[in-house]
């Protein structure tokens, strides 16, 4: 019709903000009854803490899906980490299925070389945070920044943590995410392994963990998960690769491919080479023997089922600190 503008100009605006606010009701409603329902389960397997703990409100650490904050648990004032899981880039249910997988797999660990969890609290922010004690040494990436501190001990007990993942029954599990970063360094100076959330428990009924898809970090990632589109199920051997960047890591106490730059330079290195060279003994201390190095290249084999698993590993390092 003649003056009349044809083009649809949607619905009016009022009955868009009903739409959008009934929308969002539902929404948050079936997002409040999802995470009950998460919540419900993780006290199944950890121990709920909400009457016991208390939470800075500084965060220590902001990365990934989750805030890192210190608290303290009552009535004995121990120190702990409270690790509250947050939304934002990723859906409310990948996260909160991210924080179930790693609360379930962290449950079922007892190692001197794995971080024990303490348990779980819902209270903070409307959501779920994981419980642990805190470790003032922090990380072994960064512990290794001091000179004086000899990393062969370290990695002995982190080679031992992952022996002991690798082969845990009836449920072995694959970290998924080894570096330093994700290695803390208790009281006494040893190794304990933490962040699980990208963790795979083999033969696991529960269906939030038995389908996790590699992950990792760039650096310390092997070839495989690299090289294949779509989606690749984590394996001991990919560990093992991560283990042998790990070593690198911290007997030089800098990123593996820290002097590539990019990280399409990085991803093209790892799937094409070169492999990174050997570190010389000054920037090693002379700590790196022969012996160390051929772990690292046994780590490093482009074909998977060709590196050694993670019990052939120990024996190697224990026959290392034989021979000194």
């Amino acid at each position: 019709m003649a003056g009349t503008d044809s083009t649809y100009q949607g619905p009016p605006p009022g009955l868009t903000t009903l739409r959008d606010n009934d929308k969002k009701e539902n929404d948050n409603s079936d997002f409040q009854h999802y995470l009950k329902q998460l919540s419900d389960r993780a006290s199944r397997f950890a121990i709920n803490l909400d009457d016991q703990v208390d939470r800075d409100t500084t965060t220590y650490f902001t990365g990934g899906d989750a805030i890192v904050y210190r608290g303290k648990l009552r009535p004995e004032g121990t120190l702990v980490a409270v690790k509250t899981f947050r939304f934002g880039h990723r859906s409310d249910s990948t996260v909160l299925k991210t924080m179930l997988r790693e609360a379930h797999v962290w449950s079922k660990l007892a190692h001197p070389n794995v971080l024990p969890l303490l348990g779980i609290a819902t209270k903070f922010d409307n959501t779920v945070s994981i419980i642990s004690k805190w470790m003032s040494n922090g990380n072994a990436h960064d512990y290794v920044q001091d000179l004086k501190v000899d990393p062969r001990p370290l990695l002995r007990g982190v080679a031992r943590g992952l022996d002991y993942l690798h082969n845990c029954s009836p449920n072995p599990v694959y970290h998924g995410d080894l570096k330093g970063f994700n290695i803390l360094i208790s009281d006494g100076g040893h190794a304990l392994l933490t962040d699980f959330g990208l963790s795979y428990l083999v033969n696991s009924s529960f269906s939030m963990t038995g389908q996790q898809q590699c992950g990792g970090s760039l650096n310390w990632m092997a070839p495989e998960f690299l090289a294949t589109e779509g989606n690749v199920e984590m394996t001991p051997a990919g560990d093992v690769w991560s283990f042998g960047m790990t070593v690198l890591e911290l007997f030089t106490r800098k990123k593996p491919f820290h002097e590539t730059g990019h990280h399409i330079r990085i991803l093209f290195r790892i799937l094409n080479g070169p492999l990174p060279d050997r570190p010389s003994h000054g920037c090693t201390w002379s700590r790196m023997s022969d012996e160390w190095w051929d772990l690292c290249c046994l780590c490093w084999n482009t074909t998977a089922s060709l590196r050694p698993p993670m019990s052939q590993i120990v024996e190697m390092i224990e026959g290392c600190w034989v021979s000194k």
